[in-house]
């Protein structure tokens, strides 16, 4: 069985979760541009919804910056999971695979990137990283970017992760 770019992505994406002390179950959905995955641990069940990019859009010495786009079957079938307040895993990948990042997002997170009201069809997210930061900063069609205008969260996926379960509790 030949391996495709995206197991490698998701893959190291479990190996994150299982390394964090989740106990990952697939749902099974394979979707067009992503995965959903539910995830189990002690304090309850988590609905993950992947997408990767393999190589930053924006890449300088000091910042990089991935652009992932949500088209509007993406956007419907997420917002239809609203109820299990689903986290957006963003696989933010590089060239030689060794500074790719994780960027975990909660639901209204990714609602205020995306845009709350927009007619567009299409909408995206924005994850930038510093070298050197401890943490992400995230805009899209809903926030333009600017210093007030984006939102910052760790960068560190076990870090994340217990913030993401003391939002839940």
């Amino acid at each position: 069985m030949n391996l495709n770019k995206n197991d490698f992505y998701y893959g190291a994406l479990l190996s994150r979760l299982i390394n964090s002390g989740f106990a990952p179950a697939i749902v099974g959905k394979d979707l067009e541009d992503a995965k959903l995955y539910t995830i189990y641990n002690n304090l309850g069940d988590y609905t993950f919804y992947t997408k990767y990019i393999s190589k930053p859009d924006g890449d300088r010495n000091n910042e990089k910056r991935w652009d992932f786009l949500f088209n509007s079957s993406e956007i419907n079938y997420i917002k239809n999971r609203e109820d299990e307040q689903p986290i957006i895993a963003l696989i933010c990948g590089d060239k030689n695979l060794k500074g790719s990042r994780i960027a975990l997002i909660d639901y209204p997170d990714y609602q205020d990137c995306i845009g709350r009201d927009y007619r567009t069809l299409n909408r995206y997210v924005k994850v930038k990283h510093r070298k050197g930061s401890k943490h992400f900063k995230l805009y899209g069609t809903g926030l333009d970017g600017s210093r007030d205008n984006n939102i910052k969260i760790t960068g560190n996926v076990s870090r994340r992760l217990k913030e993401l379960e003391e939002l839940s509790i």
